[in-house]
């Protein structure tokens, strides 16, 4: 997603250990609006 962006001309990082790091840093969060969320097919 950083480099799809970063080509769109945003300035981005890839952060190490993506989410579970920034979370165990304690850097803030933010809510998806519930409208926001898609539910993706699973596969059995």
């Amino acid at each position: 997603m950083a480099h799809l962006l970063r080509e769109k001309g945003f300035n981005t990082f890839v952060i190490v250990g993506g989410l579970t790091a920034w979370r165990k840093a304690g850097e803030p969060l933010e809510s998806v609006p519930k409208d926001d969320l898609v539910k993706l097919p699973t596969f059995n």
